[in-house]
């Protein structure tokens, strides 16, 4: 079943949009109007984003990943909205994001575009933390047809709870934008970082007001992009500081993203990065694990582990 186009947001390019087509095993459901109980299957495909994508304007060796944080989520709601039976006014939210780059060769930026397919099977899952509703993702990303990565997600749809605004943060003074993977000053979201002797990294998650998807007013919840991109940078920050990788040169191969509890924006938030030991691969490619907790009001938000990978 065709689907349609997809819009997807950028912040400073035209939407580019991602084709969505439905390939359900089962039909059951659909001669009787209900929402599906088991796997369905969907191919979405358009082309690679420009480089001013959800996340802000990228410059390096390698594609920028953070078009896949936006796209999963995005369709997962859709998805759940529309064969799922979730009611659409509950707004969706990630309680796991992981992803896994297995052929980094195939991330390298070119002269061109490459075309983008993303494999999704999503089913309902129990959910043991009580939410109501909640879908497990897993899919495949091909470019220009390579299947070179693996994204693996749950998604939660919960009523939104009104919040407290909370004191505003104190003022901090964001790392340059080549420290972390970025051009634009606008989309840097790490305040100056201390490291200690042993390569711990703490620094403060800086959610700013305006920039889409990436923003949010005092007392709303940051959103998951906003997450996601803080691990990001995060994980080349203390990779350039800690090991000596080249943030220009590197990438993420392997991140996941728990969800411990609700961030608010406006609050101070922290992000502290434990790098493992720097090794490199068959081929001489230098890489290093890392371990990533966001603290805020003095508990654990969201836990992380990543893997920086720098090409020559």
């Amino acid at each position: 079943m065709d689907e349609g186009d997809v819009p997807y947001c950028l912040l400073n390019a035209p939407a580019p949009t991602f084709h969505l087509v439905h390939r359900s095993p089962l039909w059951d459901h659909f001669a009787v109007d209900a929402p599906s109980r088991g796997d369905e299957l969907f191919s979405l495909s358009g082309d690679l984003p420009a480089e001013a994508g959800p996340a802000g304007e990228h410059d390096g060796l390698f594609h920028d990943w953070q078009f896949l944080t936006e796209l999963v989520r995005g369709t997962g709601a859709f998805i759940g909205y529309q064969h799922f039976g979730i009611p659409p006014y509950l707004p969706a939210q990630f309680f796991l994001f992981e992803l896994d780059i297995h052929l980094p060769a195939a991330w390298r930026a070119g002269d061109g575009r490459p075309d983008v397919t993303v494999d999704m099977r999503v089913r309902p899952s129990g959910a043991p933390d009580g939410t109501p509703h909640r879908l497990e993702i897993d899919s495949t990303v091909h470019l220009d047809g390579v299947p070179c990565a693996d994204v693996r997600a749950a998604l939660g749809f919960l009523v939104p709870m009104p919040v407290h605004a909370p004191a505003p943060a104190g003022p901090a003074v964001a790392v340059r934008p080549a420290d972390v993977g970025r051009v634009c000053q606008e989309s840097v979201l790490l305040g100056t970082p201390m490291l200690s002797s042993y390569g711990r990294l703490t620094a403060p998650v800086l959610i700013p007001h305006d920039p889409p998807g990436l923003g949010a007013a005092p007392g709303r919840a940051v959103p998951d992009l906003a997450l996601v991109e803080a691990v990001r940078q995060a994980s080349l920050l203390c990779a350039r500081l800690a090991c000596g990788l080249h943030p220009q040169r590197s990438t993420t191969t392997a991140l996941t993203v728990r969800r411990r509890g609700s961030v608010v924006a406006g609050a101070p938030l922290q992000c502290t990065v434990v790098p493992g030991q720097l090794s490199v691969d068959a081929h001489g490619y230098p890489r290093v694990p890392l371990v990533l907790t966001l603290h805020q009001d003095g508990r654990a938000v969201l836990e992380a582990t990543s893997e920086v990978y720098q090409g020559f």
